[in-house]
This record gives C-alpha cells, structure tokens and sequence, in this order.
C-alpha cells in the first residue's frame, strides 16, 4: 500500500514565474505535504527526470509539467486512486491523468486552459494506453525503469516511458486525477518535436503505429504532415500564463474555495 510519504513532485523548470504562479501554488506542494524536486538548463526531458529520479528514492514520482496546477486535495485521491490500480492492476508501472489508447482514443480528465475547457469525461474507469499527455507522469520506482537519454529534446518521452515499461512487463493507465493544465501549446511541431518524433519512431519501429496525443508514430509520413497542417496558425509560445489555476480549478470543481 503507498502511502503520501512515497509521493514526490519532480519538474523541469525554464520559467521561474510559471512556476510560482501555477504548480508552487498547487496546495500540496505549498504546504511541503508533497516535495518538489527542481531540475534547471536540462538539454533534454529524459536527461532532466534521470536527474530527478537520481535525487529522490521515493516509491512514486510525478514528472509533472511547471504550468499544471494539482487541485486541493489531489494528493489524497491519489493515493487512493493507485492503491484501488495496485489491487486491479499489480503490474502497473506508468500512470497518468490523460492518455491515448491502442485504438486512438482519448481518455482522462484534464482542465486545458487554452481550449477553455475540459478534456475528457469524469468517472472514467482505469484505461490502458499507449502514451499520454506529458504534462503530468506517475512513475512506480522498479530497478533499470528510467528515461532514454538519447531521446532528443522535450517531446515523446511519456510515448518512449510506456513503451519501455512494456518492455518490462508493466501496463500503463490513464486514471481520473483531474488537474489543471495552464498550458502555452508548442506552435511548431518541426524542429526538436521533428527530431523527437523520428527518433522515437525509428526506436519503435516494430510496434507502429503507436498513438500519441499529437498524431499516431506511423511509417507513413500522413499523420505528422496533417498534426503540422492542424498546427499552421498557432501562434508562440507566451512567457505568461493564460489564467489564474486556482480559479479555474475552483470553476471547474476540482476543488472548494
């Protein structure tokens, strides 16, 4: 059974005022009830969570995104919420509030403050998947279970984690643990997304396609080209956040004022 005292926060910070504004004030991580690990001037994801990982022995770490805000309460329901997998699901080694499954399908329950609305449905069932949206990661401590380092940049390491898990012999689940995600969405998937991409998919080869959030791994180059198209008008990233977190999860009823 885990308890809160297995539970730590790591995040990959470039933006010190998102920081404070959106995950330091999820009320958890302000009270010290949930620490929080800093990794500064990665080169790549991977290499900012092996770091992480490297820091802490805690039985489960979040590899959480500095603009997500955990509602009031969060920690609480996850522990319950991974003690109820661990009985259904023993094997369980990735987890997360919002994932693809085998068949494309969306499943989870996250706040996106971009879209102005919420993704997902709540009451949702544990879902196998093959990735998940990055911004928030539960990883079950199990020796030689890390991130790829070769795996360039900051894009696919959530698709590469369950992939790698597999290889262990671990599922992987979307559960409901609603959060908040102030996100500023990347506005070009060129560049590190495009190096990721073909990495992950060359690494993977053997499983294609895999479905991700973005568009499916493929050997065909269509599902990138029409994730790009999709993408054509999205404007830069902000160095702002686009709403008060709290409020929006207030309004939302993750959490009571």
């Amino acid at each position: 059974m885990f308890t809160s005292d297995d539970f730590v926060a790591i995040a990959a910070i470039d933006n010190e005022s998102v920081l404070e504004a959106c995950l330091c004030l999820s009320p958890d991580i302000a009270s010290g009830r949930l620490p929080l690990v800093t990794i500064k001037g990665a080169v790549s994801m991977s290499s900012a969570y092996n770091c992480g990982l490297d820091r802490t022995d805690a039985r489960i770490c979040l590899f959480v995104h500095q603009d997500v805000y955990l509602p009031r309460g969060w920690l609480d329901r996850a522990v319950d919420c991974l003690n109820r997998l661990t009985d259904v699901h023993p094997d369980w080694m990735v987890a997360g509030p919002y994932g693809v499954r085998p068949d494309g399908v969306h499943v989870g329950r996250v706040w996106d403050v971009t879209m102005g609305t919420e993704l997902g449905t709540p009451g949702f069932a544990p879902a196998a998947v093959d990735s998940f949206d990055e911004l928030l990661l539960i990883l079950r401590r199990r020796e030689g279970f890390r991130f790829d380092e070769a795996l360039p940049h900051f894009h696919l390491y959530g698709t590469d984690l369950v992939q790698t898990a597999r290889d262990m012999g671990g599922g992987s689940w979307a559960i409901e643990l609603p959060v908040v995600h102030n996100n500023r969405p990347i506005a070009s998937l060129g560049g590190g997304y495009l190096k990721a991409y073909r990495y992950a998919r060359h690494k993977w080869r053997d499983r294609l396609p895999i479905q991700t959030t973005i568009c499916a791994l493929s050997r065909s180059p269509v599902p990138l080209w029409r994730a790009r198209w999709r993408r054509r008008h999205t404007s830069e990233r902000p160095d702002t956040l686009g709403a008060d977190a709290v409020q929006v999860a207030r309004t939302a009823g993750y959490e009571q004022a």
